[in-house]
């Protein structure tokens, strides 16, 4: 059972690097090359549990590569091309904040370091 679950992994990596690294072929094929690699390195492992761990990091791994990752090309010498995919996972920015001068900033920022908090945090004070 376990040996159909890597095969089927091994496959779903493959297919994900490709999507993910398409029109990139140096990273394409290190991905590539890293997968092959980490599959070759655990072929030998005959712990159940182990495996599973394996298996599951595996899929964790495919996740963030099919989530996460997005390519971006420089179009001019200050613009860049984000190309970002349907699967991508778009996380929740910061809202910008115009009523904080640049010294505010920067010392909300000292503030917060030597506490540990968050800057808006450090200017209520």
């Amino acid at each position: 059972m376990s040996g159909r679950e890597a095969l089927i992994l091994y496959k779903t990596l493959h297919r994900t690097v490709q999507k993910v690294f398409r029109g990139d072929m140096p990273a394409m094929l290190a991905a590539r090359d890293k997968v092959c690699e980490e599959f070759t390195k655990n072929r030998n492992v005959k712990s159940e549990t182990s495996i599973s761990e394996l298996i599951n990091q595996g899929y964790e791994v495919q996740k963030i590569l099919d989530q996460s990752v997005v390519q971006i090309q420089k179009k001019d010498e200050e613009k860049f091309q984000m190309n970002i995919r349907d699967e991508t996972y778009m996380f929740e920015n910061n809202p910008f904040r115009d009523d904080v001068t640049k010294e505010e900033y920067k010392m909300a920022n000292r503030r917060s370091r030597k506490k540990g908090g968050k800057c808006d945090d450090a200017k209520k004070e």
